[in-house]
C-alpha cells in the first residue's frame, strides 16, 4: 500500500513538474519580452508618449513626443489607432497604458517599429472597432502565418495602414507586415527557462524607459571622427525623467563597466564635477567635449599609460618624443579640458581647445616646449589681436598627442594665453572669431538658458559630450547610417516637421567607478519657440530719428540682439554720429563724403578693441570706440589714386603680421594697409591692366594667403601672398569658336572652401569649372531667356558658398550651382536694385532683395520671410540670434534708422 502511495505521489509530482517546465518553455501568458523578435535595436516603454500636449506646453517645455525615435514610435501608433476610432475614444483607450515599442531593421536602409499595447477583457468594445472599422473608409483582411491569425488594416484603395495580432494580453501592431510575421513566429518558439529582460520602471517619476543594444552604439558612432564611442558603456538602460529645467528631459542609467576598464582607469581618483570654465565656451559652439580633472598628477600618469599603449602608431611614436616634457605639463593642468567645435558654414573644422591651468604662463611655456620636441620649427614673431599674442606652432595633431584622439583635427596650433587658461585653435581665423565672441560676451554663461543648462540640467561628470543639432554642417545625424537618417527625417504629418527639428541639445555624460558606469543622457532645447501670433511677423524693435537725411547705410558694431549694441550713422551734413544703446545721438566728427565701402572690423590699434575701417571716395577712416561706449574717435588716411572704394577684404592667413586690410586698384593690382607704418603698400601686381571683378577671394592656406580674382575680359589670376602667380596662371578664358560672342564677366570667380575646382560664369551664361592648373574642366551653357539678362556668380557675403544669379533691369532669377532655377523675383524698379546672399549661421540662409525703398527677404526656396517688406533706402544689415531664433534687421531710411526682428521658428 505504501509503495503504491509513493508511486502515486511521485506521478503527481512528475506531472506537476512537467507542467511547470512546459509553461516555462511555452507560457500561457507571455511577457512582452518574450514577444519581441530577436535583433531589436532598442526597446522603449512609456505610459505618456501617446498623450496630447497643448501648443503652449510644446513651446515652453520639452515633451517626450518631441524627441526623435520617441516621436517616430508615437506616429506609428497614432496612425493605426486613429484610423479605427475617433480621437476621444483613442485617448481614453491609451490613457495610462504602459505601451512598449521595439525598433527593428527591415533592410539596409529601412527601420521600423512594433508596438505592444496591453489589453484586458474590458477593452472588447474598442477591439471591436479595430477589427471592424468604418467600412466606408477601411477594411480588415486576414491571413495565417506560423499558426497565428494576422489581421491587415487597409484603406478602401487597398493602401496598407498596418498589420496586427490580438493575443490574450496584447494588441501587437506594426506598419510592416514582415515584422508582425516575425512576432507570429516568435509566439511559437520555446523560451529559455531563465530569460532576463530590462526592468522598465514607468511611474509618476519616470516618463519612459529605453534599452539600447551595444552594437547600435557602434553603428551610430563608427563614422564620427573621434573616440566618443570608447567613453560609452556597452549597453544603456535609461530611465527618462523631467529635469529641473522644463526645456530638457534626462535619462539616467547605471550599467556594468564591461570592456571600458581602460577608460575607467583614466578617471580613477577623479571626482565628477561640473564645467568650471563655462565662460570660455563661445555662443557658436556646435559640439563640446569636456573632461573634468580633480587630481592633475594622477590624471597625467593615467593619460601617459593610455598614450604609451595607444593602438595608433602615430600617437605612440609621437608620445615617445614628447614624454619628457608632457609629465610637467600634465602636473600644471587645472580643472577643465574642453574642445569647442564651432559652427562652420563650409563644413571645415573650426575648433578651439581650452586647457585650464594652475599657472597660465607656465602652461603656455610647457606647451611650446612640447611643440618643439614634436618637431616644430622656431616660429615667427607672434601676431596681436584684441590684446592677445597669437603664436603659430606649425606641428600637426599636437592636442591629440597630449590628450588622445578625442582632440584631433589640429593641422597646426595657434595658441594664446587668456587669463590662466591656454587657448589652442586650429587656424588663425578660428582663433580670431573665438576671441571676438569672448570679448563681446557671446558666451554660454551670458545666456540665461544656456547657463541654466550648465548649472542645473547637466550633471557633475568625468566626461561630457554635447552636440547642438541643426547647426550649419555640424549635425551629428548626417554621419549616422542611412537607415537611421531615413527614419528620423520623416516629417510628422500633423506638424509638417521632423522630430529632429524639435530637438536642439543632445548631451551624454559619464562617471566611471570600479564596476559601473553612471550615464546621463540630456535631450532638449535652449532656444525659445514662437507662438503663431509672432511667428514670421516683422516687428519694429527700435527707431532712431535724425534731423537730417542719411547718406549711407548705418554701420553695425557688435550684436544687434544685444541690449548694449550700438551703430554709426552718417548724415548729409557729413556728420559721423554714434547712436548709443540708450538711443542717444552723439556727433563725433565729420567725414569728407558718403561711405562707399563695407565696414571691416580689425584690431588696427592693438588696444584690445576692434576698430572699424570704411572708405569714402578719397579717404580711409578708422573708427575706434572708447571703452565707455559713449565716444568714438575717427582717424583718417588718404587713399592712393585709383583705389576701388567699394570693397575691403580681410587678409586671412597672411604671414605679414602688420597687414590688416586689402584693397583693389583700377589697374587690377592689390594693395594692403600696413597698420604699423599707416601706409598703403602694393602687395600684388596684375600682368594685364583692368579692374578686378569684385569681390576678389582671399584664401587661407597652410603657408599663408592666396588671392583669386577675375577680370572682365576673362583673365583669371591666382596669386600667392608674395605676388607670384600659381603655375599656368594667369589663365585666359576665351570663347570656343568664332560664332560665339566675346567672353565677358560681370561677376566673380570662386574657389569654394574644401573644393579643388574654381567656379565662374560668363555674362552670357556659360558656367565654367577650372582645375588647379587653370585648364577648363567643364563648360555648361545655361538657359538664357530672349529678354536681355546677364549671369554672374553669386557668392554669400563671407564667400563660403555660391549660387548663380540671372538678372535684368526689372527681373532676377536665383539658380543653384547646377544652373537649376530656385525662384524668380519680378516687377523690380529699374536701376534701384541690390541683392545679397546671407549665411547667418545655425543653418539659416537668406537672400535680401532691395528694390526702391523696400527690402524683401527670401529663403532658399523662394518663400518670403516676414509678413511685409522692410522699409529702407540702403541695403539692410542682417544678424541671426540663435538664442531666440530671430533675424535682426538694421535698416536706414531717409531720416531714421530702424531695427526690426523676425521670429523664424
Amino acid at each position: 500500500m505504501n509503495k503504491r502511495l509513493w508511486i502515486g505521489v511521485g506521478a503527481v509530482m512528475l506531472l506537476i513538474g512537467g507542467w511547470f517546465g512546459y509553461r516555462q518553455v511555452f507560457p500561457a501568458v507571455r511577457t512582452v519580452g518574450s514577444l519581441i523578435p530577436p535583433g531589436a535595436l532598442l526597446v522603449l516603454a512609456s505610459d505618456r508618449l501617446q498623450d496630447t500636449v497643448s501648443a503652449r506646453a510644446l513651446r515652453n517645455e520639452m515633451s517626450l513626443r518631441q524627441i526623435p525615435v520617441f516621436d517616430e514610435a508615437r506616429q506609428r501608433v497614432d496612425r493605426f489607432l486613429y484610423a479605427t476610432a475617433d480621437s476621444a475614444t483613442v485617448l481614453k483607450f491609451v490613457e495610462g497604458r504602459n505601451i512598449r515599442y521595439s525598433l527593428h531593421s527591415i533592410s539596409k536602409t529601412t527601420l521600423d517599429f512594433i508596438f505592444y499595447i496591453p489589453i484586458n477583457d474590458s477593452d472588447q468594445p474598442f477591439l471591436n472597432l479595430v477589427t471592424k472599422p468604418d467600412p466606408r473608409q477601411y477594411r480588415v483582411l486576414n491571413h495565417m502565418f506560423s499558426g497565428e491569425k494576422i489581421l491587415d488594416l487597409v484603406t478602401r484603395a487597398n493602401d496598407p495602414v498596418g498589420s496586427f495580432i490580438l493575443t490574450d494580453g496584447f494588441l501587437i501592431g506594426s506598419v510592416s507586415g514582415i515584422l508582425i510575421e516575425n512576432v507570429a513566429k516568435r509566439m511559437h518558439q520555446s523560451l529559455k527557462l531563465a530569460q532576463t529582460e530590462p526592468t522598465f520602471r514607468v511611474n509618476s517619476d519616470n516618463l519612459a524607459a529605453v534599452s539600447v543594444r551595444p552594437d547600435v552604439f557602434q553603428s551610430l558612432f563608427s563614422n564620427v571622427g573621434s573616440l566618443v564611442r570608447l567613453f560609452l558603456p556597452e549597453e544603456l538602460n535609461l530611465q527618462f525623467r523631467q529635469s529641473a529645467s522644463p526645456s530638457h528631459i534626462i535619462g539616467y542609467a547605471v550599467d556594468q563597466i564591461g570592456g571600458r576598464r581602460d577608460v575607467a582607469a583614466l578617471f580613477a581618483g577623479q571626482a565628477p564635477r561640473r564645467i568650471q570654465h563655462a565662460y570660455l565656451i563661445p555662443q557658436t559652439t556646435a559640439t563640446l567635449y569636456h573632461i573634468g580633472v580633480s587630481d592633475a598628477r594622477r590624471f597625467g600618469r593615467s593619460l601617459s599609460q593610455l598614450l604609451g599603449s595607444a593602438s595608433s602608431d602615430f600617437l605612440r611614436d609621437r608620445f615617445d618624443q614628447i614624454k619628457p616634457v608632457a609629465r610637467a605639463l600634465y602636473q600644471s593642468l587645472g580643472t577643465d579640458l574642453m574642445l569647442c567645435r564651432m559652427e562652420s558654414p563650409t563644413g571645415d573644422l573650426r575648433q578651439v581647445m581650452i586647457i585650464t591651468a594652475q599657472n597660465g604662463k607656465q602652461l603656455a611655456n610647457l606647451y611650446q616646449q612640447v611643440a618643439y620636441k614634436a618637431g616644430a620649427k622656431a616660429s615667427a614673431a607672434p601676431k596681436s589681436f584684441l590684446g592677445h599674442k597669437l603664436l603659430l606652432l606649425n606641428v600637426s595633431e599636437l592636442p591629440a598627442s597630449l590628450f588622445s584622439s578625442l582632440f584631433s583635427g589640429f593641422s597646426q596650433s595657434w595658441i594664446t594665453q587668456h587669463g590662466t587658461s591656454l587657448l589652442v585653435a586650429n587656424s588663425e581665423e578660428t582663433m580670431q572669431d573665438y576671441l571676438q565672441q569672448i570679448q563681446r560676451g557671446a558666451i554660454w554663461t551670458a545666456d540665461q538658458r544656456q547657463a541654466e543648462l550648465l548649472n542645473i540640467t547637466l550633471r557633475p561628470a568625468n566626461f561630457t559630450a554635447f552636440v547642438r543639432l541643426n547647426r550649419a554642417h555640424t549635425a551629428v545625424p548626417t554621419t549616422w547610417p542611412l537607415a537611421w537618417q531615413n527614419l528620423l527625417d520623416k516629417a510628422d504629418p500633423t506638424t509638417g516637421s521632423a522630430a529632429l527639428a524639435n530637438l536642439e541639445n543632445m548631451a551624454y555624460q559619464a562617471s566611471y567607478g570600479n564596476e559601473n558606469i553612471q550615464s546621463t543622457v540630456v535631450l532638449g532645447r535652449t532656444t525659445r519657440r514662437a507662438s503663431r501670433a509672432v511667428l514670421n511677423k516683422l516687428l519694429l524693435q527700435k527707431r532712431t530719428v535724425f534731423n537730417a537725411p542719411l547718406i549711407s547705410a548705418p554701420i553695425v558694431t557688435g550684436s544687434l540682439s544685444d541690449s548694449l549694441s550700438q551703430f554709426y550713422a552718417q548724415s548729409n551734413a557729413g556728420e559721423f554720429v554714434l547712436v548709443t544703446p540708450e538711443g542717444d545721438k552723439i556727433v563725433q566728427s565729420r567725414t569728407d563724403g558718403p561711405i562707399r565701402s563695407n565696414a571691416l572690423g580689425v584690431d588696427f590699434l592693438n588696444n584690445g578693441r576692434l576698430q572699424y575701417l570704411f572708405m569714402t571716395d578719397r579717404t580711409l577712416y578708422i573708427a575706434d570706440p572708447a571703452r565707455s561706449r559713449k565716444t568714438v574717435s575717427l582717424q583718417s588716411i588718404p587713399l592712393p589714386k585709383g583705389i576701388d572704394v567699394t570693397y575691403l577684404a580681410r587678409p586671412h592667413g597672411s604671414q605679414q603680421r602688420n597687414l590688416i586690410a586689402l584693397f583693389a586698384h583700377e589697374d587690377g593690382h592689390i594693395y594692403a594697409l600696413d597698420r604699423q607704418r599707416r601706409t598703403f603698400v602694393q602687395l600684388i601686381m596684375a600682368p594685364r591692366k583692368g579692374p578686378l571683378q569684385l569681390p576678389f577671394q582671399v584664401i587661407t592656406t597652410p603657408t599663408g594667403m592666396d588671392v583669386l580674382a577675375i577680370q572682365a575680359d576673362g583673365t583669371l589670376n591666382h596669386w600667392h601672398e608674395n605676388g607670384r602667380q600659381y603655375p599656368h596662371f594667369p589663365a585666359r578664358i576665351e570663347r570656343t569658336n568664332e560664332e560665339e560672342p566675346e567672353v565677358h564677366f560681370t561677376g566673380t570667380a570662386l574657389l569654394p572652401p574644401g573644393q579643388t575646382m574654381i567656379q565662374t560664369i560668363t555674362e552670357e551664361g556659360q558656367l565654367i569649372a577650372l582645375n588647379s592648373n587653370g585648364l577648363i574642366a567643364k563648360r555648361t551653357q545655361l538657359y538664357r531667356p530672349v529678354r536681355r539678362a546677364s549671369f554672374r556668380l553669386f557668392p554669400d557675403e563671407d564667400q563660403t558658398n555660391w549660387l548663380i544669379l540671372r538678372a535684368s533691369d526689372t527681373e532676377l532669377t536665383v539658380l543653384d550651382q547646377q544652373g537649376q532655377r530656385r525662384f524668380d523675383v519680378r516687377a523690380l524698379q529699374s536701376g534701384r536694385n541690390n541683392i545679397r546672399y546671407h549665411r547667418l549661421g545655425a543653418g539659416v540662409e537668406l537672400i535680401s532683395v532691395k528694390s526702391g525703398g523696400y527690402t524683401t527677404l527670401y529663403d532658399m526656396n523662394g518663400r518670403i520671410i516676414g509678413d511685409r517688406p522692410i522699409p529702407g533706402e540702403f541695403p539692410v544689415a542682417l544678424q541671426f540670434d540663435e538664442r531666440s531664433n530671430e533675424v535682426y534687421i538694421l535698416s536706414g531710411a531717409k531720416q531714421a534708422v530702424q531695427l526690426f526682428s523676425i521670429r523664424l521658428r
